[in-house]
């Protein structure tokens, strides 16, 4: 499904000087190409604060981590959704409520999403796929009107923009925390 030898042959000239020096130098976290790539990720996405971390599911943990959710509050995802968005809420102790998705955009279903909040429900992690953007509009005003955090799970989507054109914004900065994935076979992905 994907060519990981052929991407790698591709650009391996233009690769392995970096790799070598990221080597010689042990700059493995937080060194100065890491730097660089939060730099050029937050650009491109209007200037957001960019934190790298292992992988995408650990960058829902900390997120999870970040709004102080504790052990017994709901956290609402969608039913269509990679395991890993489910298996953090319940590593971390928290319940997963997953609400079934539009048929048409297989984003989350808004009325699906205002039927399963209660008042365990800490926050939403909507979750884009296939390069388009859940309701936004709709999910942030749902969750400005129960005091609720937003997560976005943007690993599907990266680039992807949302709003009229007058107040377009790239997903995963649209919720109070938007997270990401470069696994190699996300649409930006890398390896």
């Amino acid at each position: 499904m994907v060519d990981l030898r052929g991407q790698y042959e591709s650009i391996k000239s233009e690769l392995k000087p970096v790799l070598d020096t990221i080597m010689e130098t042990t700059s493995f976290v937080g060194g100065p190409y890491v730097k660089d790539f939060e730099d050029c990720l937050s650009q491109f996405l209007g200037g957001t604060n960019t934190i790298s971390c292992g992988n995408g599911t650990d960058a829902l943990q900390i997120a999870l981590m970040a709004i102080g959710a504790q052990q017994g509050d709901e956290i609402i995802l969608p039913a269509f959704t990679y395991v890993a968005t489910a298996e953090v809420i319940a590593l971390l102790g928290l319940v997963p409520v997953m609400v079934d998705i539009d048929p048409l955009t297989y984003n989350i279903d808004t009325e699906g999403l205002k039927n399963a909040i209660t008042s365990k429900t800490k926050a939403i992690v909507p979750v884009h796929l296939f390069g388009q953007s859940c309701d936004m509009e709709e999910i942030m005003r749902i969750a400005t009107h129960n005091n609720l955090y937003v997560i976005e799970d943007n690993a599907q989507s990266l680039g992807a923009v949302y709003g009229p054109s007058d107040n377009k914004a790239h997903t995963g900065t649209i919720g109070h925390i938007g997270t990401t994935s470069f696994y190699p076979s996300k649409v930006l992905g890398a390896y």
